[in-house]
């Protein structure tokens, strides 16, 4: 024991620096495992489509996710598009993809608001709406999306309005953007049909009567019993809670 005493005393000036090399390569692998668990596991190919300025884009997108099962990435094969927050349709399913984090509004909860994460799901199951993030899945009633900017998202009928009038009824599973106050896109989900609208110095609104509920697109806020409530970015909102 004391020849072993001797060696480290006589050779600790060598054998620290060794000791720290070795602590940190460990902590290295430690790390990189853990990037690799979370960041990468498969690639699944999944037939979409996307409708931009009225036109619509099917193609194939390649949804990378990682080793706990999260969407992290989205790319589309052999094609160009540029990501936003306009919504992702699935061909074969009623499923949407929301590439970009999104702001998910309870009317009728004192008019709620949460963050989804980039990414998220939304799917109809059986008459139900239901919400995918982070691979939690949790089911919801009369909401909203909203991306922050002028992008808003209806998992039911409403009546898209223009200076008091309606102008269309929207099908379930159906958005309407606006832009800069002078443009406005619609997609009506069951007819498949998208229209681009000059709406310059008009009201533009969105009516859902059995709720009684308004959302005011041109100021960005929504009206529910008689209670004005502005709408919020997502990032500077708290994330939803979905339990599993």
């Amino acid at each position: 024991m004391k020849k072993v005493i001797d060696f480290c005393r006589q050779r600790y000036k060598i054998l620290i620096p060794i000791m720290v090399v070795f602590v940190l390569l460990i902590t290295v692998y430690f790390l990189y495992r853990e990037y690799k668990y979370d960041n990468y596991k498969n690639k699944k190919e999944e037939s979409v489509y996307q409708y931009f300025g009225g036109i619509k884009n099917e193609y194939t997108a390649v949804v990378t996710y990682n080793l706990k099962n999260v969407i992290v990435d989205v790319n589309a094969k052999n094609k160009k598009i540029e990501y936003d927050s306009t919504p992702i349709y699935y061909k074969n399913d009623n499923k949407i993809m929301f590439p970009s984090e999104m702001n998910i509004v309870f009317p009728l909860k004192d008019g709620s608001q949460f963050r989804l994460y980039k990414y998220s799901l939304y799917e109809k199951i059986d008459d139900t709406d239901m919400i995918s993030m982070n691979n939690k899945s949790g089911y919801y009633y009369h909401f909203f999306l909203f991306d922050g900017k002028g992008l808003y998202f209806f998992p039911n009928e409403v009546s898209l309005m223009i200076d008091g009038k309606e102008y269309k009824k929207l099908s379930p599973m159906s958005y309407v953007s606006m832009v800069g106050g002078y443009t406005l896109t619609y997609y009506d989900k069951d007819k498949d049909i998208s229209e681009v609208l000059e709406i310059e110095g008009k009201k533009v609104s969105i009516e859902k009567e059995d709720i009684n509920l308004s959302i005011n697109l041109n100021e960005r806020k929504f009206m529910v019993f008689n209670k004005s409530i502005l709408l919020f970015t997502p990032n500077n909102l708290n994330s939803l809670s979905i339990d599993k």
